[in-house]
C-alpha cells in the first residue's frame, strides 16, 4: 500500500466533497429561514454574510470530523500492521530456529529433513497471511458497501 499524490488528493476530495455539500446546505437552510421569516413579517438579518458564515462553520466542522475519523483510521490499521509484522517475525524466528537445529545435527537426511520442515512452516506462515488479508480485505469490502 504505498501512498502517491493521486491517492492523497483522493483522499482530500473524500472529505472535501461532504464538507462543501454541508457548508451549501446551510447555507441554503439559513436562507430559507430568512425568507420565510421575512414573509411571516418577522424582522430578521438581510445580509448574505451570515448566511455564508453559517455554512462555511458547518463546513469546516464537518471537514475536521471526517478528518480525525480518517486520523483515526490510519492509527488503528498501522497498529494492525504492527502486530501483524510482530507476529509474523515470530513465528518466521522460530521457523529459523528449527533450521539452525537441524543445521548442528550431524546426519546428512536430518539436516535436510529439518529444513524442509523449516519451509514448509515458513510457507504456511505465508499463506495463511495471505488468506487473512483477504478475509479482512472482504469483510472491510462488505462493511464498507453496507455503509454506503
Amino acid at each position: 500500500m504505498t501512498s502517491t499524490k493521486n491517492t492523497k488528493r483522493e483522499r482530500v476530495f473524500d472529505r472535501v466533497r461532504p464538507a462543501v455539500i454541508t457548508g451549501v446546505g446551510l447555507c441554503l437552510a439559513n436562507w430559507g429561514m430568512d425568507f420565510l421569516m421575512d414573509r411571516l413579517g418577522t424582522n430578521v438579518s438581510k445580509t448574505i454574510a451570515n448566511d455564508v458564515a453559517i455554512g462555511a462553520l458547518g463546513a469546516l466542522a464537518v471537514y475536521f470530523f471526517l478528518s480525525a475519523g480518517r486520523e483515526r483510521h490510519d492509527f488503528e490499521s498501522a497498529k494492525e500492521r504492527i502486530i501483524l509484522i510482530r507476529e509474523l517475525n515470530r513465528r518466521i524466528r522460530e521457523a529459523l530456529g528449527a533450521v539452525a537445529t537441524s543445521a548442528l545435527s550431524e546426519e546428512r537426511m536430518a539436516r535436510l529433513q529439518g529444513i524442509d520442515e523449516a519451509t514448509d512452516r515458513i510457507d504456511d506462515i505465508l499463506t495463511g497471511l495471505v488468506s487473512d488479508a483477504r478475509s479482512k480485505d472482504t469483510r472491510q469490502a462488505v462493511r464498507s458497501s453496507k455503509n454506503a
